[in-house]
């Protein structure tokens, strides 16, 4: 029988809509076709219920700027990244001009929506990248679940 509420699923690639000034600011496609996405994030480097209450979780907290490529199929190519420092020490504007010089690095790009296949990497023994939960059909971005895409795919994503 047709069930007008079942869910489709996970699609093979990944709408992300550009949303200038946010998470997906730094979005869009290389000259050469490429495909990318910049952002800055952070992972703990132990779990939040492990940190006591004489401790200062602003040091447990290490801040990245990220670059992620794929292919213009959407295939992940490569990260890049920059360790920013912990959120006790970093500066943030640092952060910014960091990942502002790895967008450059790529040459000439047109900031756009794009659509990309989902994967993980590892970086200082955590887990980035786009990572499916077949259980719950989202998308997170990961470390720290910082955006979550889900149906109707169509590139918009929730904080």
């Amino acid at each position: 029988m047709f069930n007008l509420f079942r869910k489709k699923g996970i699609p093979d690639l990944l709408p992300i809509m550009r949303m200038e000034d946010y998470h997906t600011h730094y979005l869009g496609q290389c000259s050469d076709g490429r495909l990318f996405w910049g952002y800055e994030t952070f992972v703990f480097s132990k779990p939040m219920d492990e940190i006591t209450g004489d401790e200062d979780w602003k040091k447990s907290r290490w801040e990245y700027a990220v670059l992620h490529t794929f292919d213009k199929k959407g295939n992940y190519l490569t990260t890049k990244h920059w360790f920013a420092g912990t959120t006790a020490d970093v500066d943030n504007e640092k952060i910014k001009v960091k990942l502002q010089e790895m967008v450059s690095d790529l040459g000439q790009t047109e900031f756009k929506d794009i659509k990309v296949k989902t994967f993980k990497t590892v970086i200082n023994g955590f887990i980035f990248g786009l990572v499916p939960d077949n259980e719950s059909l989202t998308v997170e971005l990961q470390p720290s679940s910082t955006i979550s895409f889900q149906e109707p795919w169509d590139g918009e994503y929730f904080t």
